[in-house]
């Protein structure tokens, strides 16, 4: 299976051109959730196991932001940033984690708007995907990181991807894993995956034991049976956890067998969950319309594609809001020198402003180009659409506007009465806009909208004053380049040993790293110590080696590395003996046969092109004609001018 998957992710990955499909029927769609008042995101289409699910898409990394706006805890703007970063992942699902000392990550499209059900969980957010990415075709465009202007003002994540680790139906929502913690693994009243696992195996012994017996035992005899299995055997078997458990099983042995024919216990306590196509079709919005590639227009990085041809008025892109209180101020990245806090509190009860500092830096998140903003409101809005946040500027060739949404289902009607202050209590079901086609779309063409003419301006004046501002920089190849030289195909690379320099002191190895424990090697050292040895293995998506909360697919097996021994060649293709770095004082290992592919250079943190404090930063323009009149809480309109 692995080398399979991986193989497909890295080949989407490095596509020289947009990966469009040929099949016109939208594999995800976005509605209403089942589980309640929140997005959901729906099959299509029939997906099977490992089978990528919708359009691959972009990450933004936010570095450290609660610490820069660690003055705002316990305090109303601070209750804002939270909810704001609740809707984010952690940089360990991405391959981010490197960044910074601590990295959320912005995503959009089914990784966004998917939820989470312990006893249903049908994709995975695939690490690897994102870590093992490739930029062969934005290289291979002419970008050079070096001298184009665009350095560190997109992000150079990218190729996130959704992964099935069962079969989907058509129509089905997508549930995801969201971990142990969120999995109710100490909650003894409600069941967790494991409850369901087992007891979905429990329920298809009882069928084929009362198939086999319950004529012979009569109902009353029968009934008396599987009372004894619901209330005996539960409380000896399943112990602290048999009310839930319990609560998986029908009233009587006669309903035993619907379960296992709707597909399972979870399938069978809300067969709500799957919808007709034909309904997705009028209630919900495609989510795989447009796919990632490199944008045609110079600087740009990588842009939004159409994946098949579109009318005009047709919606290209839903783009459900996520408002962030006070933006420009979370996403400032300040650095102090000197002073002190002053602890005291003002009439309102929140923290005073720290006092007697001198500020030696400023630069903002990168998130801050993803933004959309209005110059008469102080929250920004991030939208978090499916490769939304890739499409470019386009100005007057701009082919997509937006609308607020059309769907029943979206209360945007009362959404844009609130106060700007009460937005971030909002979910994105209700503040949705719509990306709707101007003229008529082909397959293949970029998506393009307009940023506004303060955008356009302050890009040229960035443009116009690179070289100047660029002058007495010794920039230096990123993680970036140094990948692509390493696993270009047609200029394969092999990666340094121990003993060898790395291409630049920016630079570390890390390695995706899964080994069987149950093949053990000893190899005695100098010392007389001995070092345990294992091979590699694949990483594993789905099966009985891995239950779906298993950590590994949030990156745990990413870890920096040491290569000692490196055999083959570009012929045969490069293996490696790694070391793993040690997160405890335990004894040394050694993985042997780790395949080229599965080593990458990262960016150390804080050294990547999104951190160069003269890298662009501006946010979007929000519609002035539809952006509401409620939400424009700053009086002068043009306090918020180019950067």
């Amino acid at each position: 299976m692995g080398r399979s998957v991986v193989a497909m992710l890295l080949t989407a990955a490095a596509a020289s051109s947009i990966a469009v499909t040929a099949d016109d029927q939208c594999g995800v769609y976005l509605a209403e959730s089942t589980q309640g008042r929140t997005l959901g995101s729906f099959a299509g289409k029939q997906f099977q196991q490992n089978e990528q699910v919708g359009s691959a898409d972009a990450v933004v990394q936010v570095l450290d932001v609660r610490e820069y706006n660690d003055h705002l805890t316990g305090t109303f703007d601070g209750a804002h940033l939270e909810s704001f970063l609740g809707t984010c992942w952690s940089g360990d699902a991405t391959a981010g984690m490197s960044e910074g000392h601590e990295v959320v990550s912005a995503v959009g499209g089914p990784c966004f708007s998917s939820v989470g059900h312990v006893g249903l969980i049908n994709a995975v957010i695939y690490q690897p995907s994102t870590l093992l990415r490739t930029d062969e075709d934005l290289l291979a465009s002419g970008y050079d990181e070096l001298t184009s202007p665009g350095r560190g003002a997109f992000t150079a994540y990218h190729n996130l991807t959704l992964l099935s680790v069962d079969k989907i139906p058509p129509g089905m929502e997508i549930f995801l894993d969201f971990g142990a913690e969120y999995n109710q693994y100490e909650n003894v009243d409600k069941p967790n995956i494991d409850d369901y696992i087992k007891m979905d195996e429990a329920i298809e012994k009882m069928v084929s034991f009362f198939d086999k017996h319950a004529e012979a035992l009569g109902e009353k005899a029968a009934t008396e049976v599987f009372e004894f299995m619901k209330k005996d055997v539960l409380d000896l078997t399943a112990e602290a956890r048999a009310p839930a458990a319990r609560s998986l099983l029908p009233e009587t042995y006669h309903g035993l067998r619907e379960i296992v024919e709707m597909g399972g216990s979870a399938l069978h306590s809300m067969p709500e969950v799957q919808k007709s196509i034909e309904f997705l079709k009028s209630n919900g919005y495609c989510q795989d319309n447009i796919v990632s590639g490199v944008s045609s227009i110079e600087h740009a990085g990588r842009g939004a594609f159409a994946a098949r041809p579109m009318r005009k008025g047709e919606v290209v892109a839903a783009m459900p809001l996520v408002a962030l209180h006070e933006g420009r101020s979370a996403l400032n990245m300040i650095e102090y020198e000197g002073g002190s806090e002053d602890d005291s509190e003002d009439d309102d009860g929140e923290k005073e402003e720290r006092v007697g500092r001198v500020v030696v830096s400023e630069k903002f998140q990168l998130l801050l180009n993803y933004m959309l903003e209005h110059p008469e409101s102080s929250t920004l809005f991030f939208p978090a659409g499916g490769v939304t946040p890739l499409i470019n500027h386009g100005g007057k060739k701009a082919n997509v506007k937006m609308i607020w949404s059309t769907k029943s289902w979206s209360n945007v009607k009362e959404t844009r009465e609130l106060r700007v202050e009460d937005l971030s209590q909002v979910g994105p079901i209700d503040m949705i806009l719509e990306l709707v086609a101007t003229r008529p779309l082909n397959r293949g063409e970029e998506i393009l909208m307009d940023y506004g003419d303060r955008w356009d301006r302050a890009f040229k004046e960035h443009v116009r004053q690179w070289e100047k501002t660029t002058a007495d920089e010794k920039f230096v190849e990123s993680a970036l380049t140094q990948n692509n030289r390493h696993h270009n195909p047609e200029n394969l690379s092999p990666f340094p040993l121990d003993n060898e320099q790395l291409e630049n002191e920016n630079l570390d190895l890390v390695c995706h790293l899964l080994y069987d424990e149950e093949k053990i090697e000893r190899r005695r050292n100098e010392d007389g110590t001995r070092t345990k040895i294992y091979p590699w293995i694949p990483h594993p998506v789905a099966g009985a080696s891995r239950l779906k909360t298993d950590i590994a697919i949030r990156g745990i097996h990413r870890t920096p590395c040491v290569i000692l021994e490196r055999t083959g060649d570009v012929d045969t293709g490069y293996k490696y003996l790694v070391e793993p770095a040690q997160m405890d004082d335990g004894p040394g290992l050694l993985v042997k046969n780790v395949p080229h592919y599965a080593i990458r250079y990262i960016d150390k943190p804080y050294t990547s092109p999104q951190n160069f404090g003269g890298a662009f930063r501006h946010p979007i323009a929000f519609p002035d004609k539809i952006f509401p009149q409620k939400w424009r809480n700053l009086k002068d309109g043009g306090s918020k001018d180019e950067l």
